[in-house]
């Protein structure tokens, strides 16, 4: 009875060290398996921004393009914007993400929330800038998706520090970065419109689309501020994480539907104009044939000089031979199509060199 009594104790340690090991194998191998999750991710973003790069057609010659193609670039971005958004907030729905403040008891951030942030309101700005054209220095497609990526880097930074001071110098520099950018969305739609238009007038769709940006964007930094990020005016969690799904969607879902909506009564404009170019070129060419039935040709080895009034006799009348019009006629409408077919050989040839040989059907 003692010697039972006397093996309790050491198969209880022998199970608690068993139990030990087998949590410390567990919590090894999900740390492996998050540090592999994390650089096969990070190996495909890569391998997937390099065949972006490496497939599309350079954004210096995109922006110098015409509008139809500039659109078209735009609404692509849209599309990688809206599938990376869909991507980080199902990745919300872990916990391999959040993160607890050290200065609020009780409040966990989603990083991931952030970090959407940071890969995909770049690519906003440069729809701006892209959709300006050739108006817009082209500098600031390096710019203003740089000054983006310093408004919210320096939130993020401002976000999880953990002194109080460098929270708010901080944050001071993120609005500083705001603010810089806020000022030249204002003076891109003044180049664009060559100073007709500015923030408060103007009927362009270049102008609507940047009010639309900066309007969705201005609310961040104050709900910021008065969420537990900042200074924890809003207690209630539902109301702050619902506010910034409902700030996110809002800014992104108006600024892609409104993109698309140009591109789309654009496309309209264009078929409808080439569609009524076609009806002309086809009511030419069917009186054409009636022209030429109408046209004794020319024989241009015994071909005459043109008579002129002192050849007729005094008191007769003269006139033009219509034979001979008919024929300069005919040589002009050659000239002309030979003419016409030699700029599309041009504009073809200078189509494919900028990438956008999907479009020559149109010339």
């Amino acid at each position: 009875m003692s010697a039972t009594r006397a093996d309790d104790p050491a198969r209880a340690l022998s199970e608690m060290a068993a139990a030990g090991a087998e949590n410390a194998q567990q919590a090894a191998f999900e740390e492996s398996s998050k540090v592999a999750q994390i650089f096969s991710g990070i190996f495909f973003a890569a391998l997937a921004l390099w065949l972006l790069g490496s497939n599309t057609t350079k954004l210096a010659f995109v922006q110098r393009a015409a509008l139809e193609k500039r659109l078209t670039v735009c609404c692509f971005i849209c599309t990688y914007v809206a599938l990376f958004s869909a991507f980080f907030n199902f990745f919300q729905l872990t916990d391999v993400d959040n993160i607890a403040l050290s200065y609020q008891q009780g409040y966990t951030m989603d990083l991931c929330r952030p970090v959407e942030w940071i890969c995909t309101c770049p690519f906003l700005q440069l729809i701006l800038v892209l959709m300006g054209g050739s108006k817009i220095p082209e500098y600031r497609r390096i710019l203003m998706p740089m000054l983006a990526e310093g408004v919210l880097i320096t939130g993020l930074i401002s976000t999880v520090a953990p002194s109080t001071p460098i929270r708010i110098v901080f944050y001071a520099l993120s609005c500083v970065f705001f603010g810089i950018l806020i000022y030249f969305n204002i003076k891109q739609v003044k180049e664009y419109s060559s100073g007709a238009e500015s923030l408060t007038q103007g009927d362009s769709e270049y102008r609507k689309a940047t009010l639309i940006m900066i309007c969705t964007w201005f609310p961040f930094p104050f709900w910021y501020l008065i969420s537990p990020e900042g200074l924890n005016l809003v207690k209630n969690i539902t109301i702050v994480q619902v506010g910034w799904a409902f700030f996110n969607i809002k800014a992104k879902f108006s600024l892609i539907f409104y993109i698309q909506r140009i591109k789309d009564l654009y496309c309209n404009r264009l078929k409808t104009k080439n569609e009524l170019k076609g009806m002309g070129n086809r009511l030419n060419n069917h009186a054409m044939p009636k022209l030429a039935g109408n046209m004794s040709p020319p024989i241009m080895g015994n071909m005459s000089p043109p008579m002129m009034p002192l050849d007729f006799p005094q008191g007769e009348a003269w006139a033009p031979d219509p034979n001979m019009q008919s024929a300069a006629m005919a040589y002009q409408l050659a000239e002309s199509e030979k003419s016409r077919e030699k700029l599309g050989a041009v504009v073809m040839e200078t189509m494919n060199f900028l990438g956008m040989s999907d479009h020559t059907d149109r010339f």
